[in-house]
C-alpha cells in the first residue's frame, strides 16, 4: 500500500509527468510486489522559485526538470529490494526523456497501524464488508 508524492517543475510537459508517475508505479509492482491495482499518486507542480534543488550535491548534475518522489510505504522491504526500485524508476524515467540526474527518490517505511485505507479503521484491523456495520458512514 504505497503512496507516492511525486513534486515536478511547473514547465514539465503533462505528458512527462504522467511517464514519471507511471515509472514510480511499475517499478513499485516490479520490485516491490505491490498489487497493479494498488495506485495512490499524489503530484505536486512547482514553480521554479518554489522547488529549491541544490544543482551538484553530491556530485550529480541537475537541470531545471529536477523531480523528487517520495514514496511512503509500509515496512518490510528488503535493502535489495528499495536498490532496484530506485533503478527501476530512474531506468523508466530516462527512457522517458529524463536525466537520470533530475529524478531524486526518498522512501519511507511505516507500520500497518499507521495507515488507515477507509471506514476510520487501522490497516490490518477486521474490515468488515461494506454496508455491514450500521455505526459507520
Amino acid at each position: 500500500m504505497p503512496l507516492a508524492r511525486i513534486s515536478v517543475p511547473t514547465q514539465l510537459p503533462i505528458e512527462r509527468v504522467h511517464a514519471l508517475a507511471d515509472a514510480v508505479h511499475e517499478g513499485l509492482v516490479e520490485t516491490c510486489g505491490v498489487p497493479p491495482k494498488d495506485r495512490f499518486q499524489l503530484v505536486s507542480r512547482y514553480a521554479p522559485d518554489l522547488m529549491v534543488i541544490d544543482p551538484t550535491f553530491p556530485n550529480v548534475t541537475r537541470t531545471a526538470e529536477a523531480s523528487i518522489v517520495e514514496v511512503l510505504f509500509l515496512e518490510g522491504r528488503t535493502i535489495d529490494q528499495k536498490r532496484r526500485l530506485f533503478r527501476s524508476i530512474t531506468e523508466r524515467a530516462v527512457r522517458a526523456g529524463f536525466s537520470g540526474d533530475d529524478i531524486m527518490i526518498v522512501l519511507t517505511e511505516n507500520a500497518p497501524v499507521d495507515w488507515s485505507l477507509g471506514r476510520g479503521l487501522a490497516f490490518g484491523d477486521q474490515h468488515e464488508p461494506l454496508g455491514t456495520r450500521s455505526d459507520i458512514v
